[in-house]
């Protein structure tokens, strides 16, 4: 079983790789650009916050505010959403033997984390000093919360991939699930802005929970008053059993 699990890892690395090294490969400095899409895309956004920037809590410097919740939403989404086209893209791959849908998904839902970690990296290090934020309240914990955003993702993917297949609609679905999850998920606004009696109709969101709790272990003026990482272990628990028990019934049953 070792060598068997040592020579999937060497394939699902090599698959990830490749993807990084796919990445804009037309282009001159190639995976660069994916970095400078994702800069350029939180650029945009954080100029928007800048301009509004009333809407910053007290205590929380706006670049540093919308970085913290945007960059694990969008590594989210952008896990999930990746994760489907890869198999459609390198369906040739799975003739090689070794090779199964779950590799090639995975190779992708790491290149996304590789990207976006090193743009969360290198952005909340620079918004820190440009804003004089100073360092995080806890720094492995806010490490925990990010990696828990990026596998929300890749267990979210897991579930929309084969539903996808069986119900083609099921896009349209999701797609508005995009659309209201900026604000659902507490992504530019504390649950606090939002009236109490609202709060058990938000905190059903495990991602509200990551965005609550990402602001709670960064910020000392801060802490979430439904912010748990209990709720959020028992969703990423529930969807990856989900997600790999649909994954497997389709494999066998709906041909890629």
């Amino acid at each position: 079983m070792y060598q068997s699990w040592k020579a999937q890892l060497r394939v699902l690395t090599a698959l990830t790789l490749r993807e990084m090294q796919s990445q804009n490969t037309s282009l001159d400095y190639g995976y660069a650009w994916a970095l400078l899409d994702v800069c350029i895309s939180l650029a945009a956004l954080t100029l928007l916050k800048v301009f509004i920037k009333a809407l910053s809590p007290p205590g929380m410097p706006p670049i540093l505010f919308l970085l913290t919740g945007m960059l694990p939403y969008l590594t989210f989404q952008a896990t999930a959403t990746a994760m489907e086209g890869a198999i459609v893209r390198n369906r040739r791959l799975l003739l090689i033997p070794g090779v199964t849908p779950l590799d090639l998904a995975f190779a992708k839902a790491m290149q996304i984390f590789c990207t976006y970690g090193v743009v969360f990296v290198v952005g909340a290090v620079g918004c820190s000093y440009f804003e004089n934020a100073g360092l995080p309240r806890s720094i492995p914990l806010v490490i925990m919360i990010y990696f828990a955003s990026w596998l929300m993702g890749v267990f979210y993917g897991l579930v929309t991939m084969p539903l996808s297949r069986v119900f083609p609609p099921a896009g349209k679905i999701i797609g508005v699930v995009w659309r209201f999850g900026l604000i659902l998920s507490g992504v530019f606004f504390l649950i606090t802005t939002f009236p109490e009696w609202t709060w058990p109709y938000l905190d059903w969101n495990p991602m509200l929970h990551i965005e609550e709790l990402m602001r709670t272990y960064w910020f000392y003026t801060y802490q979430t008053p439904v912010g748990s990482f209990v709720y959020v272990s028992e969703w990423l628990a529930g969807l990856a059993i989900l997600g790999l028990s649909v994954e497997r019934y389709v494999r066998f049953r709906i041909p890629i």
